[in-house]
């Protein structure tokens, strides 16, 4: 007994079984989280170490290299990238992927350990952080108090109100709070005091270090009570700090801090601007835990901030910047609405063939019973519903029928024979079992070579991989067992088992036969001409295909605008932020804009996880505004059409850039933009000149906007070289003497003052007046190892310098990337442009110094790499798969002959709808691989059943195609159907699921016509079957 005919005569246990699955799919479905992407693990640790006031150049020589020679010999290390510029040091360490990257975070951090101690004294330790696309923020608020309070107070409120409250919230892994104002003690030293009483900033220092102490004193005995001894000298109040010792007079006299500086509670010296909707405010950013999910997380955090936001002080506002569960939402009810649209199609078009509600209701059914069999499959794999996902699921809709029409077709055509209902219903399913199983595993089977891929675009794909297939091997189980048995249910005729013969006339579709199969056989009879037209027009597509659109990822339309400022360096924070502002309202002035946020100057200090990367912000010349956009659906003009306006709306501004930053693309590829041309050498003078003569050389390429490199300006310095042999005798060293100058002009954290719960610095530093000019950092006093006073200028050499701005490293080896976005053109001809532009340049280098092409195009190559071989052995894969099937070595070659004339269609398709060749259509390609030979599989099983039954050769191949015309049609055409919705949505996300759909639109169209004409000419060539006199007879025909 079959797996078919246990579901028809076991009806009541298969019935079951079928309301088992449902029950467990609705639970699954209730379980699976909702994220915008997978929860994807990427092999990366990056390791961030600040160093303030450090110039880049030292922050490389001191930090940057050495962690790096540590690292290198952490196991399974693939590329080690780092980033040194002003004050901070990010070292990116990428892995083979497939590396536990907890053990290798681990491995890291063991490494530090060992060598840390050689990091300068006043460096912070370095962080060591994994880098995990669900723990991006799912919330980005900008909170304002409308001028009630400052930001300082509005920080301390949100840190002691909101924060603690959102960390309680299930899947909240964190929130952080920023402000511009961070509170801290300053002891401000009177320069001339200090002399004038023969002390130095050293001895200040540690007086200041030695007295904040509450330290155990031992123990003693009184009577028979055991005391704990401690001495107490923390500082209670500021008066506890101004009266602290620092040394004694001549005349033995006390001389306290306040003799000779300020104590000051007030505000850190950031350098930093952050406002929203063009007021000053906070930024709180909500993680979640990994894993956790997106929508539900993000809907319990907005509601307990509209909750808290009630009990707050009047005034106070949350403006929400970026809500990825906003964003989660939209992307994935687009994707999903484009799933059940493609499901009603399909049914619509099974009902306009049948013209029966019966097998037009099992069909249906079939959809929503293999959808929730999917379910149970990807809640036990441990997947969300996501982009991907439903992307799969999409898709799969259209071919989730394919099995179920092709089943109750071949049963509905033996119940017009005169067959019993339960017999019709289990020989139905029987006689097309081994096909139809043959198929899907031909479309399951495609996806096999990308799992064992690597790389992100493998993990991506994967994901979507896994979903097709679940959903459609569900769909061979519904089709085998749940379609049987409906039909015995279905069409049990009254009082009676056989089965109403109007029901599915043959005469409704008769006409159609009638056409199909003159024009089939005077095909056959002409097949050198149709073969040659065929092959013709693949010869043009695949001339057609040097000249087509490539890039990586498809141009998307964002939600918001991220566009990065940067002016001259050296430029103030107070000129930055009127630069910026101008931008500012500007975009406050468009319709299509929400929310503007905006930031200026480094904030390293405050938020070391965000250092290094694209949306960093180097120093007071840069800034970045944030603008959040109405949903694509509710406007007319895309973000880069805004982005557009506002940039022609802007004054002229003279040394100012604004560089559009594309986060989708940067979240998959890490790629800093899309034409990033990297140069390595060790010179910074020799680079900057290499770099310099690219960006003239490719300045003018058609579609590129932005070409620069990060050496173009070094930042402004003065540099002081020290007279060593009189340091020497003096005994000071270099280290010393810059520790000293750092202290007096940025300060330094010598200790901590607690106020209630709360920890505060507190800096020493010289008073503003003493800090203004190089003249009065020239007399700062120093003092030897013999007591005595000297001044800075006595073992000391000054000159004004320029230093590197930001010095970038790749494996070790210093490089400079010349980079560029793209307006208008596609990603594939410009670099055509830019290397004819380079020609021969490379080979001018000088030793030592060489060129490679990162960016998304280095991305694109390889994953068009990694693609084209998957479909290569996917093509093989789908060889065996079908050898195995007719037991033939020859035959599958005529199923296959139609996968390079698929091409036709792909070509064409892909040139109407105006997209290119990118990962997402190459996907699609593979998927079309699997499908296109589904429906030549089972014409071709039917064709050699035929002739095994003995009829003659060439009858059975013209009667066996006009058998299946009706059923490939259906299944052809469902599965078209199925991916309209796809191929031309135009909705938020749709930049991801479209080329897909368009692929197998057009593919599919060709194929179809391949099916029902090629193969049986080829299927007559490879058996040598002449049609050259062949006269057609009406006995001949066996429908």
């Amino acid at each position: 007994m079959n797996i078919s005919e246990f579901s028809v005569k076991r009806k009541v246990t298969a019935s079951m079984i079928v309301l088992i699955i449902v029950v467990f799919g609705l639970i699954s479905v209730t379980r699976l989280g909702l994220d915008l992407m997978p929860d994807l693990e990427f092999p990366t640790v990056s390791i961030i170490t600040t160093y303030r006031g450090a110039s880049s150049e030292d922050i490389e020589a001191t930090i940057t290299e050495n962690i790096e020679q540590w690292i290198s010999s952490v196991k399974d290390v693939k590329k080690i990238t780092s980033t040194s510029s002003e004050g901070v040091s990010a070292i990116s360490v990428e892995f083979e992927w497939g590396t536990n990257v907890d053990f290798a975070a681990q491995d890291i951090r063991d490494q530090l350990g060992l060598y840390g101690q050689f990091l300068p004294e006043n460096a912070d330790s370095p962080v060591v952080v994994k880098f995990d696309v669900s723990q991006l923020p799912i919330i980005f608020y900008g909170i304002t108090a409308n001028g009630t309070m400052s930001t300082y107070r509005l920080k301390k409120l949100i840190e002691d109100e909101i924060k603690p409250r959102l960390e309680r919230i299930d899947g909240v892994a964190s929130a952080l709070v920023y402000s511009s104002d961070d509170r801290e003690i300053r002891v401000e030293v009177d320069k001339n005091a200090m002399v004038a009483r023969n002390l130095s900033l050293n001895q200040v220092m540690m007086a200041l270090a030695a007295e904040n102490l509450n330290t155990p004193a031992g123990d003693l005995t009184e009577g028979h009570e055991s005391l704990i001894v401690r001495a107490v000298g923390e500082f209670k109040s500021l008066d506890d700090i101004r009266n602290v010792v620092v040394g004694l007079s001549q005349r033995g006299e006390p001389i306290y801090i306040k003799d000779i500086a300020q104590v000051k509670d007030t505000f850190k010296e950031t350098h930093t601007v952050g406002r929203i909707q063009n007021e000053k405010g906070v930024f709180l950013i909500v993680n979640k835990r990994s894993g956790a999910n997106v929508a539900a997380v993000g809907k319990k955090v907005k509601q307990e901030v509209a909750r808290l936001a009630t009990n707050l002080p009047q005034g106070i506002s949350f403006t929400s910047v970026m809500d990825q569960d906003d964003m989660v939402r939209r992307v994935t009810s687009n994707t999903s609405n484009t799933a059940w649209q493609g499901g009603l199609l399909a049914a619509l078009l099974i009902f306009l063939f049948l013209r029966n509600w019966r097998p037009t209701l099992i069909i249906s059914l079939s959809i929503p019973l293999s959808v929730i069999t999917t379910f149970i499959g990807l809640y036990f794999a441990g997947y969300t519903f996501n982009i991907m996902t439903l992307a799969g699921l999409a898709l799969g809709v259209g071919m989730l029928v394919d099995n179920s029409i092709v089943v109750i077709e071949n049963t509905f055509r033996h119940l017009e024979q005169g067959e019993p209902v339960d017999q019709a219903s289990v020989v139905g399913a029987s006689e097309v079992g081994m096909a139809i199983t043959a198929s899907t595993l031909t479309t399951v089977i495609v996806f096999l070579p990308i799992v064992f891929a690597t790389g992100i675009v493998a993990k991506l794909t994967t994901t979507m991989a896994v979903t097709v297939t679940i959903a459609l091997l569900s769909s061979l189980f519904v089709a085998l067992t749940i379609v049987p048995l409906f039909s015995s249910i279905f069409y049990r005729g009254r009082g009676s088992e056989m089965v109403n013969r109007n029901a599915m006339r043959e005469a409704r579709f008769e006409g159609g036969r009638r056409i199909y199969r003159k024009l089939l056989t005077d095909a056959l009879k002409k097949r050198k001409y149709v073969l040659g037209a065929v092959v013709a027009l693949f010869i043009i597509s695949v001339a057609i295909i040097p000249f087509m659109k490539t890039e990586f990822l498809p141009e998307s339309d964002q939600q918001s605008i991220l566009l990065k400022v940067t002016l001259p360096v050296g430029t103030a924070i107070e000129e930055t932020d009127r630069v910026i502002s101008q931008a500012e309202k500007l975009f406050l002035q468009q319709p299509e804009v929400l929310v503007v946020s905006v930031q200026a100057g480094s904030s390293a200090e405050q938020n070391r996880m965000g250092a290094g990367g694209r949306m960093s912000l180097s120093g007071q010349h840069e800034g970045l505004i944030i603008v959040r956009l109405v949903p694509k659906e509710e406007r007319k003009f895309s973000d880069k059409e805004i982005l557009e306006r506002v940039r022609k709306s802007l004054p002229s501004l003279t040394n100012v850039k604004f560089e559009q930053i594309n986060m989708a693309s940067s979240a998959i590829t890490g790629a800093a933009a899309p034409v990033e041309i990297k140069i390595f050498g060790q010179d910074f003078n020799l680079l900057k000149q290499l770099a310099d003569s690219i960006v003239y050389k490719i300045r003018d390429v058609e579609g590129l906007r932005d070409v620069t490199h990060v050496l173009t300006e070094g930042n402004p310095e003065h540099q002081f070289i020290l007279d060593r042999e009189r340091a020497s005798r003096l005994g000071l060293s270099i280290g010393q003497i810059s520790d000293l100058v750092l202290t007096g002009t940025q300060g330094k954290v010598v200790n901590r003052y607690r106020d209630g719960k709360d920890e505060i610095d507190i800096r020493l530093i010289l008073a503003e007046e003493y800090r203004e000019s190089l003249d009065e950092i020239k007399t700062l006093p120093l003092s030897s190892a013999t007591g005595k006073t000297i001044y800075l200028s006595q073992v000391s050499d000054w000159e004004r310098g320029i230093g590197p701005l930001k010095i970038t490293r790749e494996n070790k080896l210093r490089e400079v990337s010349v980079t560029a976005n793209i307006i208008g053109r596609d990603l594939g001809s410009v670099m055509k442009d830019i290397k004819e532009r380079l020609a021969g340049f490379e080979q001018q280098l000088p030793e030592g110094y060489f060129i490679e092409y990162g960016g998304d195009y280095e991305e694109m190559v390889d994953t068009f790499k990694i693609l084209l071989a998957a479909l290569a052995v996917a093509v093989l894969l789908i060889y065996m798969v079908m050898a195995a099937q007719f037991e033939h070595f020859l035959h599958p070659f005529i199923v296959m002959f139609t996968l390079p004339l698929a091409l036709i269609g792909v070509v064409l398709s892909l040139l109407i709808a105006g997209q290119s060749i990118s990962l997402v259509s190459l996907v699609g390609v593979i998927i079309l691989a699997g499908v296109a030979v589904n429906n030549g599989i089972v014409m071709i099983d039917y064709i050699n059943q035929l002739i095994r039954r003995g009829v003659e050769k060439r009858r059975a191949v013209i009667e066996g195609a006009v058998t299946r015309l009706r059923p490939v049609l259906l299944t052809a055409l469902t599965t078209i159907l199925g991916v309209i919705p796809m191929a031309v949505s135009r909705s938020s996300g749709s930049e991801i699921r479209s080329p897909m759909g368009v692929v197998m639109l057009g593919g599919l169209i060709v194929c179809t016509f391949l099916t029902l004409f090629i193969i049986p000419i080829l299927y007559s060539l490879f058996n040598k079957i002449s049609f050259k006199d062949y006269v057609p007879k009406d006995e001949d025909r066996l429908v």
